[in-house]
Formats: C-alpha cells, sequence, structure tokens
C-alpha cells in the first residue's frame, strides 16, 4: 500500500497540485497548540480522566489515557481568571479578568448565557447541586443562581445574596455537603463559617434566646498569615482544615457545647432582651427559615454548625524551607498535595500523625496551582510563570503528563511533508515538535544560543532550524538528536534559509551581512557566496526545478541566482539571465515560489503583493501588483497615542504560504487579520480573526479616546500603589520593540499578531504562529455533520439499512455515500461481510472513489477495526490503478491533476504511516511478552501431549489386560470343570462356597479403587473405556457346580 502511495503521489516536483475550480475557503478553528497553562485554577474531571486548563481565553482539554489535547471552541472577551466545574461535568463557568462570567454546558461546549460579575473575581465555587454559583470579588462574595437544566434560556441567571464578612480579600471558599454553609479564608488570617440562611429559632428553647446577641457566622483565628485555601475534612462538616503561607496547618473540630454559654453573664445568666423586640425577631427569622426551605433542595442536617462551638484539635507545619503557594486536600485518603514557592512540591500524609510522604522539585518558579483527580493518585501542577503543566503518579513517580509552552511567543512553524508532525520555534531558541493530531509536544531541542528565525522540513524524519546564533542545524526525527551543524564563514545572524527540493544544498541569508551562503547538507561546507545585495536578506527560496534561487532584501530588490552556475548573472540550467534586479518602490519583506513552480509572490513593506510568472525560466514576467494594505488594517493600539491613524500605515502582512494546489495564497503578519486570495485574479477569498481575546494589544477596531490622558494611555501606565513582586506592571515600548527589557520586572502588553502560517500538504489544514500560541484552522471540523447529495424521497437510513440487512451490499454502500452521514455510512462499511469487499470494491464508481478514501480516513483516525479498514483500502486502490494514475498527477498532455483525489491520498498514507507506527511501538513494548507467551505456550503443548500420550498407553494396557483376563477366566471354568469332575471331599467344597462372597466382596473393593485412582488421573472419556477394560463378565454362583466354585475363587485372586 505504501508504495502504491508513493507512485500515485508521486515527488511533487514538477506536478500540478489542483482541487478543482473552486478554491475552498470553509477553514475553521481545529486546536490551540504551543500554549498549555497562562493562569488562573486546573480542574480534574469527575473520571478523573481529563484535565482542564486555561489557556489564553480559551479552555484546554486534557484526556490523559488517550493523550490527546482539544481547545475548547467558545472563546471568552479577555484572559480566562478562574473556572469551575460541577460534579456533574454537565455545568462549567468560566470568567475573564474583566470578570465576566460565561455559563457553558460542557458536554456541548455551548454558551448558554453571559453575565457580567463585578471586576475582579478571583474565585468561583458551584454547590453540589448545581443550583447555586459562589463568586469572590475581593471581600465580598455574591451568591448567584444557575441555568436551570443547563439549557438556553432568557435571564435564567440571578444574584441572591451578598456576603461581606471578612476585613480583607477572600482567598478561598468550599461549600459545605450540604450546601447551606461556605468557609471562607481571606487574608486577615482568619477563617469564617458563614450560613446561607439564619438559623431556626422558633423550635428552641425559651433559654436560646441568648443566640440573637450573636453574629450569624463562626470565626476561627489561629493563623498569623493570610490563609491559602480550607477544607471540610469530613462529609458531616464538623472537621476543618485551614493552611497558610507560612506553612502552617490548623485542624478544627467542632464540639457539643452551644456557643450561647460563651455568651453568658458574669452572673451565669443570659443577657435580657425585651419581650416585644424578641418575639418580632422570632417571628422575622422564622419566617426567613421557612422561605429559605421552601427554595432550597439541601438536606437538613441534625446539627446546626453555626450553633457549636468550635476548638483547635491540632496544629502542625509543613516541613520545607520556602513559602506556601498552594495546598489541595483529598478526603478518601487523607493527604495533602502543597506546592511551594521555589518549584518544588509535597505530599503529606495526616493520619494518624503529619508526615511528609513524597517531596519532589518539578520547575524553577513558583507552583501556581495543584489540583487533585477523585482516586487521588493523579496530582496536577500549573507554573504561570514558565507556562508549564506536570501530571505526576505519586505512589509509581512517573510522568503522566509533562508539557511546557515557548516561554516567549511562537515565531515560526512547518509541517513535515506527510502532515503528521508539526514544528514549532520561537525566540527562546527552542525547537519544539507537536503531533498535529494529538496537540502534544513530544520532543525538544535546546541547542541554539539565540533566537530561532525559521524551521523547514527537507523530509519527514529531518528538520532544519537556522538562528540570530549564526548557525543552521539539522536534527534527525529518528533518533531525536542534532547531526548537522552549518556557519557562514563570517560572523552573521541567519535571518532565513531555504531547502532545494533534493534536501542537498542549504542557501541562507544574513540579517548583519548582505551576502547569501550555500551550503551542503552533506560535507557542512560552504559551496557558494552570493553577493550582489547591499542590504539584510528578509526571504530566500528555492525554485522546484532545484536549480534557480530567489532572494529578497531591504534594499528593496529581488535577485534571482544560478545555483550551478560560478556566475550571478547566468544560469546554468535554462540560460535564463538576471542582467539587473527585480526593483521595488518600498522594502521587500519576503518572497515564495508557488509549488508547481509557475510563479512568484513577493511582499512589500508599503502593503503591495507582487506575483511574477515564472514559468518560462528565460523570462520572468510581471504579473500583477496588488494593493493589499487595506485587508490588513484593523485594531488600535494603545501605542497610537497622538494620531491612531498614522499608526495603521505600519501594518503590513510579512509572511507567505501557498497552498499545495498553487491557487491560493494564505497572508498574515503585524495585524489580527489572515487573509486568503485566489492566484488567479489575485480577489480576497476569506479572511480570519486570529482571535478574540481583548487582553492583546490590537484587537478593538474602535479607538478608545477615553484611555488618552496627558501622560499618554492609561493602558501603558503604572498605577500599582505597592511594589509588590506578583503585580504585573506595563511600560510603554520602544520603537520597534516587540517584546519588553528583558531586565525589568515590568511587562509590556502584547500585541495581536501572526508571525508565520503554513498550509499543511493535504491543503485541508493551515497553522499560525500567533500570539496566543499555535491556531490550527481545518476544513474536517464539521465533517460528521449531515451534508447529502443527490437526495431523493427514499434516500433515508432505514432505507439503506434495509438494502444492507437484504444482502444488497453495493446498493446499500452507493445510498449511504449519497446520504453523506457519518454514522450511516460508518455502519454500513462495517456491516459488509469480509468475504464480500472485493466484490463491493469493483462496482463502486471511480467518481465515489474520493468519498470512500475519505470515510476510509476517518474510519483510520478513529482507530475503528484498522484491518477491516486497510483491506477496503488496497481493494479500492487495485481496483482503480488506472484512474488514480490519470487524475492523481498530472498527465503528459498537460492535464492537471486532481487536487482532491490527491490530498485525500496524501491523508490517507498519513494514517497509514501513523498506524504502521502505532503497530511498531506495541510489537516492540512488548516483544519480550509475546516471546515469553509463545515459550509458555509451547512448554504447555508439549506437557499436554505428553500426558495424553501417557494416557493413551495407560488404557492401551488396561485394554490388553482386560483381554487377558477374559480369555484366562473363560479357559479356567472350562478346565476346572474338567480337572474337578471328581468331588474331592464335601467340606472343601463348603469352606470354598462360604468363602466365595468374602473373596468377591475384596475383589469389588479392589476394583473400585483402581477406578477411582484413574478418575483422578484421567478424563471421563478415558476413564469411562478404561472400565470397560476393568470389568469382567461375573459368572453367576448359580451356574457354577458347587464342586467346582474354589478353582474360580484362586483364578479371581
Amino acid at each position: 500500500l505504501k508504495l502504491q502511495f508513493l507512485y500515485f503521489i508521486g515527488d511533487g516536483g514538477a506536478t500540478s497540485h489542483t482541487w478543482g475550480a473552486r478554491m475552498r475557503t470553509d477553514y475553521k478553528f481545529l486546536n490551540l497548540c504551543g500554549a498549555v497553562y497562562n493562569q488562573g485554577n486546573l480542574i480534574f474531571t469527575g473520571s478523573g480522566k481529563e484535565l482542564l486548563s486555561p489557556v489564553g481565553n480559551r479552555v484546554a482539554r486534557y484526556d490523559l489515557v488517550r493523550s490527546v489535547n482539544k481547545a475548547s471552541s467558545f472563546e471568552c472577551l479577555k484572559d480566562v481568571r478562574c473556572m469551575d466545574l460541577s460534579e456533574g461535568e454537565g455545568l462549567m463557568v468560566v470568567v475573564d479578568a474583566d470578570g465576566r462570567g460565561v455559563f457553558v454546558n460542557w458536554e456541548a461546549e455551548v454558551a448558554l448565557e453571559v453575565v457580567n460579575f463585578k471586576p475582579g473575581v478571583t474565585m468561583v465555587k458551584i454547590s453540589h447541586n448545581e443550583r447555586y454559583l459562589a463568586v469572590v470579588t475581593g471581600r465580598e462574595v455574591q451568591i448567584w443562581s444557575t441555568p436551570p437544566n443547563k439549557v438556553l434560556q432568557y435571564r435564567s441567571v440571578h444574584l441572591l445574596k451578598r456576603i461581606a464578612v471578612t476585613s480583607s480579600d477572600v482567598t478561598s471558599l468550599k461549600w459545605s455537603s450540604c450546601d447551606r454553609y461556605l468557609l471562607l479564608g481571606s487574608d486577615d488570617c482568619t477563617v469564617r463559617l458563614v450560613p446561607l440562611q439564619t438559623p431556626s429559632l422558633h423550635a428552641q428553647k425559651k433559654a436560646d434566646s441568648t443566640y440573637l446577641g450573636m453574629k450569624p457566622h463562626v470565626t476561627l483565628s489561629a493563623h498569623r498569615c493570610p490563609i491559602i485555601n480550607v477544607f471540610f475534612a469530613n462529609s458531616s462538616n464538623t472537621l476543618i482544615y485551614s493552611a497558610s503561607s507560612d506553612r502552617t496547618v490548623a485542624v478544627w473540630q467542632m464540639t457539643d457545647r452551644d456557643r450561647y454559654q460563651q455568651h453568658l453573664d458574669h452572673n451565669g445568666k443570659p443577657p435580657k432582651v425585651e419581650e416585644n423586640e424578641q418575639e418580632e425577631e422570632e417571628e422575622e427569622e422564622q419566617q426567613e427559615h421557612e422561605e429559605g426551605e421552601e427554595g432550597s433542595d439541601a438536606p437538613p442536617t441534625t446539627t446546626e454548625l453555626t450553633l457549636k462551638n468550635w476548638k483547635i484539635k491540632k496544629r502542625f507545619f509543613l516541613e520545607h524551607d520556602a513559602r506556601l503557594q498552594t495546598i489541595e486536600y483529598h478526603n478518601k485518603s487523607g493527604l495533602l498535595f502543597a506546592g511551594f514557592k521555589n518549584g518544588v512540591f509535597g505530599i503529606y500524609t495526616t493520619k494518624p500523625d503529619v508526615r511528609c510522604v513524597h517531596t519532589l522539585s518539578i520547575t524553577e518558579q513558583k507552583i501556581s496551582s495543584v489540583a487533585v483527580n477523585k482516586t487521588g493518585d493523579w496530582v496536577a501542577f500549573g507554573s504561570e510563570k514558565l507556562g508549564q503543566l506536570l501530571v505526576w503518579e505519586w505512589q509509581s513517580e512517573t510522568y503522566v503528563l509533562k508539557q511546557q509552552s515557548h516561554y516567549h511567543d511562537v515565531s515560526t512553524v512547518a509541517f513535515s511533508p506527510d502532515g503528521a508532525v508539526v514544528a514549532t520555534s520561537s525566540d527562546d531558541g527552542k525547537v519544539k515538535i507537536w503531533n498535529g493530531s494529538t496537540g502534544f509536544c513530544f520532543s525538544t531541542f535546546r541547542d541554539h544560543q539565540g533566537p530561532v528565525s525559521e524551521v523547514r522540513f527537507a523530509n519527514n524524519h529531518t528538520l532544519w532550524s537556522a538562528s540570530a546564533d549564526g548557525t543552521v542545524r539539522g536534527y534527525d526525527l529518528k533518533k531525536y538528536k542534532q547531526f548537522r551543524v552549518l556557519q557562514p564563514p563570517v560572523s552573521a545572524q541567519i535571518s532565513c534559509f531555504a531547502i532545494d527540493p533534493s534536501g542537498e544544498l542549504i542557501a541562507g541569508g544574513s540579517l548583519t551581512e548582505p551576502d547569501v551562503y550555500l551550503w551542503s547538507s552533506q560535507t557542512s561546507q560552504v559551496l557558494e557566496v552570493f553577493s550582489g545585495h547591499e542590504g539584510p536578506i528578509s526571504g530566500i527560496d528555492f525554485h522546484q526545478s532545484g536549480t534557480v534561487l530567489a532572494t529578497s532584501s531591504w534594499d528593496k530588490t529581488v535577485r534571482i541566482w544560478g545555483v550551478y552556475s560560478s556566475s550571478t548573472s547566468k544560469v546554468a540550467t535554462g540560460g535564463m539571465t538576471s542582467t539587473e534586479a527585480i526593483t521595488f518602490n518600498s522594502e521587500v519583506i519576503t518572497l515564495r515560489f508557488s509549488p508547481d513552480g509557475l510563479k512568484l509572490c513577493v511582499l512589500t513593506l508599503n502593503g503591495d503583493m507582487a506575483l511574477y510568472n515564472t514559468e518560462d525560466t528565460n523570462d520572468i514576467t510581471p504579473l500583477r501588483t496588488v494593493s493589499v494594505h487595506r485587508d490588513v488594517k484593523g485594531g488600535w493600539r494603545s501605542a497610537e497615542a497622538t494620531n491612531p491613524f498614522k499608526g495603521q500605515s505600519a501594518r503590513h502582512f510579512d509572511t507567505i504560504s501557498w497552498s499545495p494546489d498553487s491557487q491560493g495564497i494564505l497572508l498574515a503578519g503585524n495585524s489580527k487579520w489572515i487573509a486568503l486570495y485566489g492566484a488567479e485574479q489575485s480577489h480576497l477569498l476569506q479572511k480570519w480573526e486570529v482571535t478574540n481575546n481583548r487582553s492583546l494589544d490590537g484587537m478593538s477596531d474602535v479607538y478608545d479616546y477615553r484611555a488618552v490622558t496627558e501622560a499618554g494611555n492609561i493602558h501603558n501606565l503604572d498605577l500599582a500603589d505597592d511594589d509588590s513582586e506578583d503585580d504585573i506592571r506595563k511600560v510603554t515600548k520602544l520603537p520597534g520593540a516587540q517584546r519588553g527589557d528583558q531586565g525589568k520586572r515590568k511587562k509590556t502588553r502584547p500585541v495581536a499578531r501572526s508571525k508565520c502560517v503554513q498550509f499543511s500538504p493535504t491543503g485541508k489544514e493551515w497553522a499560525a504562529a500567533t500570539t496566543d500560541g499555535l491556531l490550527l484552522y481545518s476544513t474536517e471540523v464539521d465533517a460528521k455533520r449531515f451534508n447529502p447529495t443527490f437526495l431523493a424521497m427514499g434516500l433515508t437510513p432505514m432505507g439503506v439499512y434495509g438494502e444492507l440487512e437484504k444482502g444488497n451490499y453495493v446498493v446499500a454502500l452507493l445510498k449511504a455515500l449519497r446520504l453523506n452521514d457519518n454514522d450511516v455510512c460508518t455502519r454500513v462499511l462495517h456491516g459488509i461481510p469480509a468475504q464480500e469487499i472485493p466484490f463491493v470494491a469493483d462496482n463502486v464508481p471511480a467518481e465515489l472513489l474520493v468519498s470512500v478514501l475519505e470515510l476510509l480516513c476517518r474510519e483510520l483516525g478513529e482507530n475503528r477495526n484498522v484491518e477491516r479498514v486497510m483491506r477496503w483500502a488496497c481493494h479500492m486502490l487495485s481496483r482503480n490503478g488506472v484512474y488514480l494514475q490519470k487524475h492523481a498527477s498530472a498527465t503528459a498532455s498537460g492535464a492537471p491533476a486532481d487536487g482532491q483525489l490527491q490530498a485525500t491520498l496524501k491523508l490517507l498514507h498519513q494514517h497509514v504511516v501513523k498506524k504502521t507506527a502505532d503497530l511498531a511501538r506495541l510489537s516492540e513494548q512488548n516483544k519480550h511478552t509475546l516471546a515469553f507467551l509463545d515459550v509458555a505456550g509451547g512448554l504447555e503443548w508439549n506437557v499436554n501431549e505428553g500426558k495424553r500420550k501417557e494416557a493413551e498407553a495407560e488404557e492401551e494396557e488396561v485394554r490388553q489386560l482386560g483381554h487377558k483376563v477374559r480369555a484366562k477366566d473363560a479357559g479356567g471354568y472350562e478346565d476346572g470343570v474338567a480337572v474337578e469332575a471328581d468331588e474331592a471331599s464335601s467340606e472343601a467344597s463348603n469352606d470354598a462356597v462360604a468363602e466365595l462372597p468374602e473373596v468377591e466382596a475384596a475383589a469389588d473393593v479392589e476394583e473400585d479403587s483402581q477406578e477411582e485412582d484413574l478418575e483422578e488421573a484421567q478424563p471421563k472419556k478415558v476413564v469411562k473405556k478404561v472400565k470397560k477394560g476393568i470389568k469382567r463378565k461375573a459368572v453367576p454362583a448359580e451356574r457354577v457346580p458347587s464342586g467346582k466354585k474354589k478353582k474360580i475363587v484362586r483364578k479371581r485372586k
């Protein structure tokens, strides 16, 4: 099958790739990679197999069992600050930095309602019955209702109550198991137990009137530093744990003593209360309690927690030398999971005594968040500073998940030729390799000493990267190590590079020198230095023939070089001349040849896109020049304070990516927009906004004049009152600077932009390196949507299933393809017997080959019956070989290739290669187990075979013995009659007759013991046969003369 793919797809060199007359523009958001954790809290789902992490203004979902990462389809308007998931996993609340909350049906990922909470929300918690939501804003706690039935309704969320009992900001919050109490921890070093309903007084005794002089909540004070977190340690809510930043953990226990006893006067009498006032207050409290019980379905408790006295049971300190940053408690195991400021986490047991179980240093920065799954086996940690996310299985001491984002923004992206792997780089000097289907990073290279400017694949197993440290490095993706280092003859920063189609030559341009260097990838030697430009090299690319090299520079020129010519004025192949450089009116940013080698696209700083015809290498002629500066404009920035309209002139596209069919051009750059243009007429086909995150600068379409002050834009001013190290400051950005000064504590506001875009080899996906991370867009997002073709009245799923049951497999498959429903097609594909696959494949029309192959691709991607799908693929390809040769590649007559068929074949090839690698890895991991099972199975077979032969031998021996006994018995009886014809004496015969029953009984016992021994050692069938051999046909005593019985008895013995 691989050979067929390689034959039909070709090398992609001089062939033409077209998808048809119409360019596809229905690309939709697929996933977000390159960022794993930004800020906020981590959440494990109820099953404990999935982890939720805030990433920018989205929520990333990590399946820890299948190793799949998927970003949420919904977005917040700003970065996610906090979130919570209900116990039933049906309702989720996500709150952004502006306090705007989104209620989401998590199963369908549909936003139910958006509520504008008070700005500065730090925590949200959903009650256990999923009816209430607690929102923490500073020192105030708001109680809101949640959308009923988790469906979309109008104004289904209402504010029910406000609670403000602390003197400082609330840092932690927990619901009681009955949802009637809130446990709060604050910066004032206190823990407060607050009831949501006033305690009932009408059922109390008259002595309980002293409760009227008490506060409704309980305050617990035992800490000297701000509270980090608080917990209910049991289901009855009678045990409380509280932890502070000085590593102190206090255990509080409820006693049987009532609180009113502490408010007695010095004479031991309760304080006096006027009778009328007392009755009025009792009536009001009773009415409030009844109203609260009507609207709440929480189970009643036998003990009012706030009416009892609480005391500190014990206090202990966590053994560590750093400040406590975050902590969580697991009720079932009684374990405390603590994260410290120096990047170390510890696990402490509280039963029976407190002791350290496990510690591990996981990062150099502070741990921002910690979460524990339901079973307590996996613990997740997030570090906001480095963007790290780790899941640790503490019992086996192994990593379940270990991911880290780029420290800076993703700068470049590249797809492997098979489209299965994506490579990214950043200014942090790292090159990361991502799995495009799972969204996980599986390899990181840290060899560069400076920012990485570009990455490119030479083949599926070779990756090259260029950096400002003056090197071009090659990486082997089979061994995951560096194998080549290319350096220019002089010290220079490499700004861009290109690889020829054969992979043997590498050309690089310098940012500090106006020269182009040509290396050999085999010997690492510099073959040629091209000189002619007068400014830094900004772009470079090889022609598909591999003999022509195009370069662009800031000197407003584009030059064409002959790779195999010693002179820069002549090109060896084709005789193309470049006596004059192609001159532009502005600085040239970058350029790219089309995949078919027929066009050259050039971008300039003034917002122009120029296309040149390179079909005839002897004469490069301009096709058209299109102004695209209007498409790149949009989004005012805070730095444009004096005149925002002049700042828009600095927006431009600076990266190009051709579609595999050479019919589309994807542009991105210093703007929030990504645009797709048609190559034939250069019309704008589609625009995408890279994000809706308003936390980034340059996202608002309307300039905010209210933010402009005499000192500048208010967003760039430092208005903090203190100098806390945890505050995020902002400074005015220097002209031309993309990042703030790394030597200062202040940070610049990130700008929404795209530094690189790249089409996948199949053309069905494209990736963009943006400020938020690596965005993936695909046309296969709505693959499961009902999209019928040639629909008729009688074409229904039930009709298709009926044809399948009747055995009309060809008709059933054709109707399913016309219905184009994913579930119906899958059921029909797997419902056809394996022996009928060749016959059905022969009768499928060639026009439906693409539809069948796309269905096979989906089935392989979802791991459904791989063997059956591979049988289908082999038969469909072998039966349609002539059609594939005619349409999968360009013919000699110049007929264009079927780009959709070619893209489908590449996608199928990608899945086949992935499955091959998975099976090879699975076999490699289990080869010793398989060898052991093979040997053990052989030994077991040999033992069973020996037992069987031994049983057969014993059976045969018993059978022969039985024959001999029967023969001797018959002969003895006759001899006894002849020899003992005369009676010797009557006494001897009488004695023999008397002894006969005892001897027969002894013989029967011996036969029974032999039969029991055989039953224990042999199967039932063998025992039956052996029994037949042992048993002899008994001679009736009545037929034997009394004088002859003695001889028979002797022979039986």
